[in-house]
């Protein structure tokens, strides 16, 4: 397999991201069938070139992917600056089952009674 080809394929389930839907129909079916003609030990680089190069869209798709492999177990995201010790929130609910469950976000926030029970909520722990 060609690196070209194997773009192709990393490119079929995106086209509808990159393209209007008959744009995408028309791509999907042409590099299809390139495909298939490679799969069968013909040379369709240069047509593949030609037809992935003819849609902007798909050339800064395929730049992109050319730039560098991203590694597998990163993600774009990127954490807010901190301690990264997650949500102040502390949960509490009933001690009886989750009648009333109750989201403390202050300390100076009195915690509730359950409304079924009417005692305190209890805080859960490790949430």
């Amino acid at each position: 397999m060609s690196e070209l080809t194997d773009l192709a394929r990393k490119l079929l389930p995106r086209l509808g991201l990159l393209v209007d839907h008959a744009e995408a129909t028309r791509l999907n079916d042409a590099i299809e069938r390139l495909l298939r003609e490679h799969d069968n030990g013909a040379d369709v680089d240069a047509r593949l070139e030609r037809l992935l190069d003819s849609v902007p869209e798909v050339r800064r798709f395929i730049a992109g992917s050319l730039a560098g492999p991203q590694a597998p177990d990163k993600t774009p995201y990127e954490p807010l600056a901190g301690d990264g010790a997650g949500s102040s929130l502390q949960r509490y609910e009933c001690p009886y089952g989750p009648h009333s469950t109750w989201f403390r976000s202050s300390l100076s926030q009195e915690v509730p009674l359950c409304a079924e029970h009417q005692i305190p909520l209890r805080l859960v722990p490790g949430r």
